[in-house]
């Protein structure tokens, strides 16, 4: 094993358990949330499903603006700019500081003007009063775009210099921040305790990265010359990609829409089963993805290498986010009612959650593959293959959702299909396409790791379904056995069997 894979591996771990420790606060975040609010059936300054749809704005403002910038071009440019000359390097990252600020104090403005016409846009199902509840958090959550933004550059500029203490403490202190406004003043605020624990969230999430930043050789200049050469070829990487997120956040709005015209709680149980559902894609593939990324765009002009990292990724990947799918299906029910089922979240709530957790859990099989191989079309500098592959997976999307809520009447879980036939086509189209790019056969990217894996997780839930079949004192007790030791199984096997990823 090489040292700079040595390296890889120690950043995708470090993420890895920072993204863990980060969904645990989130589950305990989530479970907080549910005790004081339940699922949002409440009117007034307990409608939980206006905090989650107030979110959509900011969001939309962070996600169109930062991430896709800092995802597709910052990244490989300074990674470039760097080993010719730091000074070359920090003159780009202060100009890209520069630069998203004024777009983000732009955007913040015009969003802050127009929340009132916008919010009922994406709320119809919303009684009046509950809109302008919905366009007053909003207004107060526009505040987090912009330190967001900024934490994005010094994240960016400690994922290039290979430093990842601050990403991994970002997501903590962000998570902390919510579990402390909804324990201590959800009660007393509602959610307006959850909006302004929001805003503070991304305020610490902005300083836990300036450590990080200062031990790098970045140093800040004042520098707003918008003109440079790295600054333009910065927006021609950036502007494909902006499409992109703009079409994916397209997909969130139309979400949003038809969860607010279904029954009162709609918007929450999606948001509670995404957040479950998200937990194999958010601790392992999004690690692994900005592990990598740096030195895949220092390897374009190598494809061996290239090739060979993208592989090892891959199926290290698939290792972890295979038997944790098929569990989080199996335990579904468990799962729900053991951290969400209390104070105001009943037996309905935890039974809808549950279903819909049924279904969108197998979205994360196509979501988990598609933060890697899209950052591989990135560190080739082609930001236009997965801006295609999203406006097909996501037009299939929102016509899947559009036909199964309006023509087949479904309730929400509805959602949860249209999402998994979205992401599967994207991640199926960036393999094949990366693939005749890198000439390469597209079933050569997954080894016998893989096909070890698949086997070993039918193992796997056997043991989970033979271990549902005793009865237990309690929930918790439960499921430490039917995860710990079908889990034991599966690493076991893999010992057996020699097929433990070379990456760990």
């Amino acid at each position: 094993m090489t040292k700079k894979w040595k390296s890889l591996s120690f950043g995708a771990i470090l993420l890895a358990a920072s993204a863990l420790l980060s969904r645990i606060l989130g589950l305990v975040r989530d479970m907080v949330i549910a005790y004081v609010f339940g699922a949002g059936e409440s009117e007034g300054i307990y409608a939980l499903d206006s905090y989650f749809a107030a979110f959509r704005v900011p969001d939309l403002i962070y996600t169109f603006l930062v991430a896709g910038a800092m995802s597709a071009a910052f990244v490989p440019l300074y990674s470039q700019l760097k080993k010719k000359s730091t000074k070359k390097a920090s003159e780009f990252g202060s100009q890209v500081i520069h630069l998203l600020m004024i777009l983000l104090v732009i955007g913040v403005g015009v969003m802050w003007l127009c929340a009132p016409y916008f919010v009922p846009w994406i709320t119809p199902g919303f009684s009046e009063a509950l809109q302008e509840q919905t366009v007053a958090l909003t207004r107060v959550m526009l505040l987090s775009p912009f330190f967001l933004g900024l934490s994005s550059v010094f994240q960016g500029i400690e994922n290039s210099h290979k430093t990842f203490l601050g990403i991994a403490m970002a997501p903590l202190v962000y998570n902390l921040s919510l579990i402390v406004g909804a324990y201590f003043f959800g009660e007393t605020y509602g959610v307006y305790a959850l909006t302004w624990s929001v805003v503070i969230g991304a305020i610490l999430h902005f300083l836990v990265q300036l450590p990080g930043v200062l031990s790098t050789s970045f140093q800040y200049k004042w520098n707003w010359n918008f003109k440079s050469p790295a600054i333009k070829d910065f927006l021609i990487l950036t502007f494909p990609r902006l499409a992109g997120i703009g079409f994916m956040q397209l997909n969130t709005v139309v979400d949003t829409l038809l969860a607010s015209l279904l029954a009162v709680g709609s918007v929450s149980i999606y948001n509670y089963s995404l957040n479950l559902q998200s937990l194999p894609h958010g601790v392992v593939a999004v690690s692994v993805s900005i592990a990598v990324f740096a030195s895949l765009s220092e390897m374009d002009d190598d494809r061996d290498r290239f090739l060979d990292t993208v592989k090892r990724s891959l199926n290290t990947i698939l290792f972890w986010v295979l038997p944790a799918v098929v569990g989080l299906f199996m335990l579904r029910e468990p799962i729900v009612e053991a951290l969400l089922m209390r104070g105001a979240f009943d037996a309905t709530a935890s039974a809808r959650t549950s279903l819909m957790l049924g279904i969108f859990v197998w979205a994360a099989l196509g979501q988990s593959l598609v933060p890697l191989f899209a950052r591989a079309f990135y560190a080739l500098k082609d930001t236009k293959t997965p801006v295609i592959t999203v406006l097909i997976s996501g037009s299939l999307q929102v016509l899947l959702s559009l036909l199964l809520i309006f023509h087949f009447e479904l309730p929400v879980w509805a959602l949860a299909i249209s999402s998994i036939a979205g992401w599967s086509l994207n991640a199926l189209l960036l393999v094949i396409i990366l693939s005749r790019r890198l000439d390469h056969k597209a079933i050569d990217f997954f080894d016998r790791t893989t096909a070890w894996s698949i086997a070993h997780v039918l193992v796997m839930a056997g043991g989970v379904f033979l271990l549902q079949i005793p009865s237990y004192p309690n929930l918790i007790i439960q499921l430490i056995l039917s995860i710990s030791a079908p889990g034991l199984l599966y690493l076991g096997l893999h010992r057996i069997t020699r097929t433990i990823p070379r990456s760990l």
